[in-house]
């Protein structure tokens, strides 16, 4: 989502607009894997119904940099 539109829900529609195509698709379960110091977008996933089941540490590697990765996970209610 463009820095503009920040804040407006658009991430949160989306997200949630995936959910209910995968889940109409079959899919039970959809797994995130976000750096742990992207807050914004660990808080987003929170608000859409994942769940943190661990960390990877040392696992994505950005700008020639390793950083710890947080592993989310979103089960289907149906």
């Amino acid at each position: 989502v463009s820095g503009n539109a920040h804040r407006q829900g658009i991430g949160l529609a989306l997200l949630q607009r995936l959910i209910e195509v995968t889940e109409a698709e079959g899919y039970w379960t959809l797994q995130a894997q976000i750096m742990t110091g992207n807050t914004a977008s660990r808080a987003l996933h929170a608000c859409a119904g994942f769940r943190e089941v661990g960390i990877r540490e040392r696992y994505g590697h950005l700008d020639g940099v390793w950083h710890d990765v947080a592993l989310l996970e979103r089960r289907s209610e149906k």
